[in-house]
């Protein structure tokens, strides 16, 4: 004879910042926070944020491509679901900014007051008269692909995500969208425009 499953999970509900989308999503089980303490056991950043993000894509109901959401969204995602899975309350040690202090100052934190601010930016960055690039936030799972241990400051990543972020080149006659070109010749405009600007 088989147990009964049990069905008392709350759900609740928040809207996905850089979309506008409403979800609903549940509290992580302990399956998934399982999970997430091997992953943080392993001191393996790359196998976190996949965990994270497979953590999200089980918590939220309906379709939802974490990995298309931007790094932010994620971050509002996760602190949103952690909240209402163990706390909506947190511990956080600051470290005093001085090199010889190392002081920390321990405050608690409010999960749920957590906000993501979204400033009205123009997409469009001129570079002359007749050009212009059209930007857009990097997504997450492009983070999780390109990122490598210790290489998260590094030029390589730097120009690898600078090139995830831009949507298109926008010249006088068409729109050229950055994905459908070969990488060599995006890798090869990400070049062109860090010599324009140095």
């Amino acid at each position: 004879m088989a147990l009964p499953k049990l069905n008392v999970t709350n759900t609740y509900r928040l809207t996905v910042p850089s979309t506008g989308v409403e979800v609903s999503y549940r509290p992580y089980l302990v399956k998934e926070e399982k999970q997430m303490m091997i992953a943080n056991e392993t001191g393996d950043q790359k196998q976190m944020m996949e965990v994270m993000a497979k953590t999200i894509s089980a918590c939220v109901e309906g379709e939802l491509n974490v990995k298309e959401l931007t790094t932010f969204d994620v971050e509002y995602l996760f602190t949103q679901i952690r909240g209402r899975s163990v706390g909506e309350t947190a511990d956080v040690a600051i470290k005093c900014d001085g090199d010889e202090c190392g002081h920390k100052t321990k405050i608690n934190v409010n999960l749920m007051d957590a906000k993501v601010q979204m400033n009205e930016n123009d997409s469009l960055i001129p570079l002359s008269d007749d050009i212009s690039i059209e930007m857009k936030y990097p997504a997450y799972g492009d983070v999780i692909k390109n990122y490598k241990k210790g290489e998260e400051e590094s030029v390589e990543f730097g120009f690898t995500m600078m090139a995830k972020s831009i949507e298109a080149v926008l010249t006088e006659d068409e729109r050229i969208v950055l994905k459908d070109l070969p990488v060599k010749e995006v890798n090869n405009l990400i070049q062109t425009l860090f010599s324009i600007t140095h």
